[in-house]
């Protein structure tokens, strides 16, 4: 079979079109685990500050009791546990 010329471009304009699209899909599933803007603002723990010091101080601007605020600091930083230590970032949700 033999290919002329307009065969041939319109194979690599669709060729490129795959490739393009391809590159879209997987640069939209990303790499990217940080977020951009979190959900939140970020605390950096102080000498003397507690995870229940801190939930204390944001529950009413987050709109949540102090255990809800607790519970959510906890599992949405992945923290093991209530201990923080001074210079840990935090992310607090407010609304």
């Amino acid at each position: 079979m033999k290919m002329n010329k307009k065969s041939l471009l319109i194979g690599i304009i669709i060729g490129m079109g795959i490739l393009g699209m391809a590159n879209l899909v997987f640069a939209s599933i990303g790499g990217n685990d940080k977020p951009a803007n979190p959900l939140g603002v970020e605390v950096i723990v102080e000498a003397g500050d507690t995870l229940w010091s801190i939930a204390d101080r944001y529950n009413e601007k987050a709109g949540m009791s102090i255990n809800e605020l607790l519970f959510y600091i906890q599992r949405e930083n992945k923290l093991d546990s209530a201990i923080v230590h001074p210079g840990d970032h935090i992310i607090i949700p407010i609304k």
